[in-house]
C-alpha cells in the first residue's frame, strides 16, 4: 500500500469509497481502491481485478464478499470527516477542543482577531480571520464535511447558513432556541435556499441532554455529529491520526483489520490499527486480549522472511487464550497485513 496515489485518493472530501482485500488464497493479500464505483488504486490495475468489479461496484454494504471463489473483505467509507466551526465564543471554543480530542481536523471560522486567536489556542487545525461569508467561500464542503455555525449574533448565523446551504454537507447544525430556529428557517426560505436542506439543518443544535454550561453543550454538539457519522451503512475507513501515520512511515509496518465478528466485541468491522516496529500502535481493534494477540502477530510479520499477510481466527475454541476471549463473549478475523515504506 506503499503509493501516494493512494492516499492523495483517500484526501477526495468528494469520494464515496471501497476497498476491497482478498482474504485468502494465492491472491491473499491484493487490494483495489475504488472511488465512485471508478478503480483508483493502485495505478496499474493487476488483471487479476478484472472479473471481480462488476460485482465490486454493486456493493452497498461493507463485509465479506465471495467471488468466483475468493473471500474478498470489501469495506464501503467516506473520505476522512472534517468539522467547520462558524464561531469564538466560548461555545465554538469548547467544540473545538472537544472534537481534537475525538481526533477530528478542525477548520474554525471568527472575525474578530481576539477570538480568532482562541480558537487557534483551543486547538483548530486551521483558523480563518475573515467575514464569515469570505471565509466560508473558501471552504468547498463535502459528503464528510460537519458544519456546526455558534455565532454571536443572528445576522452572522443567517450569513454562514446562506454559504453553508450552498454546498454539499454531511451536517449542519445552528445553535439558538426553538422560536429562533422557527425564524431562520423562514428566512432562509425567503432567500431562495433549497427547502430540503433547510428542513435538515440541525436546530437546535445537539442531542437534548440538559446541556448548561459551554462545555455540555459542545458535548451535546459533538455527541449529535458522532451519531449522524456512525449511522451511516460503512466503516470507520482510515481516520486522519491514522492517515498521518501511514503518509510519515519510514520503516515497515502492519496494519490489522478486522474483517469479521460474531457476537459482542468492542469493535465493528472495518476497525483498524497500526502497528510500529517499535511497538506502539495507532488506532484499535477493541482492547482486551484480542487486541494483545493481534499486536503479538504483528510483532511476528515484521520479522525477516515472515509472510506478508495473515488473517487471524479469534474464536472461543482451540486458543491458549480461549477463556479470556470466551469472556468477551464474542469472535472476530483480523487481517494483518505488512506495508513497506514508500521507497
Amino acid at each position: 500500500m506503499g503509493n501516494r496515489s493512494f492516499f492523495n485518493a483517500l484526501h477526495d472530501r468528494e469520494g464515496d469509497f471501497l476497498l476491497a482485500t482478498v482474504l485468502e488464497g494465492p491472491a491473499q493479500g491484493e487490494r483495489v481502491l475504488l472511488r465512485n464505483t471508478a478503480p483508483v488504486w493502485p495505478e496499474k490495475l493487476p488483471a487479476f481485478w478484472g472479473e471481480h468489479l462488476p460485482g465490486l461496484a454493486a456493493v452497498t454494504s461493507s463485509g465479506i464478499l465471495k467471488s468466483a471463489g475468493q473471500r474478498i473483505f470489501v469495506e464501503r467509507f467516506g473520505a476522512a470527516p472534517q468539522l467547520v466551526v462558524c464561531g469564538g465564543g466560548h461555545v465554538g471554543a469548547s467544540v473545538v477542543r472537544l472534537a481534537k480530542l475525538l481526533g477530528l481536523p478542525v477548520t474554525a471560522l471568527e472575525d474578530r482577531p481576539e477570538f480568532a486567536e482562541e480558537l487557534r489556542q483551543a486547538g483548530a487545525d486551521a483558523v480563518l480571520c475573515l467575514p464569515f461569508a469570505e471565509g466560508l467561500a473558501q471552504i468547498p464542503g463535502g459528503q464528510e464535511t460537519y458544519f456546526v455555525v455558534v455565532t454571536r449574533a443572528h445576522s452572522c448565523d443567517i450569513a454562514c447558513l446562506r454559504s453553508i446551504l450552498q454546498k454539499p454537507a454531511a451536517y449542519v447544525g445552528m445553535m439558538g432556541s426553538q422560536k429562533r430556529a422557527a425564524l431562520v428557517h423562514t428566512q432562509l426560505a425567503e432567500l431562495g435556499l433549497p427547502q430540503e436542506r433547510i428542513d435538515a439543518l440541525h436546530a437546535p443544535i445537539g442531542l437534548s441532554i440538559g446541556a448548561k454550561t459551554a462545555q455540555e453543550i459542545a458535548l451535546s454538539i459533538l455527541a449529535e455529529i458522532v451519531s449522524v457519522k456512525n449511522s451511516r451503512q460503512q466503516t470507520e475507513g482510515f481516520s486522519p491520526a491514522l492517515l498521518a501515520a501511514l503518509e510519515q512511515q519510514t520503516a515497515p509496518a502492519v496494519l490489522a483489520t478486522i474483517v469479521g465478528r460474531h457476537g459482542s466485541t468492542p469493535r465493528e468491522e472495518g476497525s483498524k490499527m497500526l502497528v510500529l516496529p517499535d511497538g506502539s500502535a495507532v488506532g484499535s481493534v477493541g482492547g482486551g486480549i484480542m487486541e494483545y494477540r493481534t499486536q503479538q502477530l504483528a510483532r511476528e510479520l515484521l520479522e525477516p522472511g515472515a509472510a506478508p499477510c495473515r488473517l487471524a481466527a479469534f474464536t472461543t475454541e482451540g486458543a491458549s487464550d480461549a477463556a479470556a476471549i470466551a469472556a468477551c463473549g464474542g469472535s472476530m478475523e483480523v487481517f494483518l497485513q505488512r506495508l513497506e515504506p514508500e521507497g
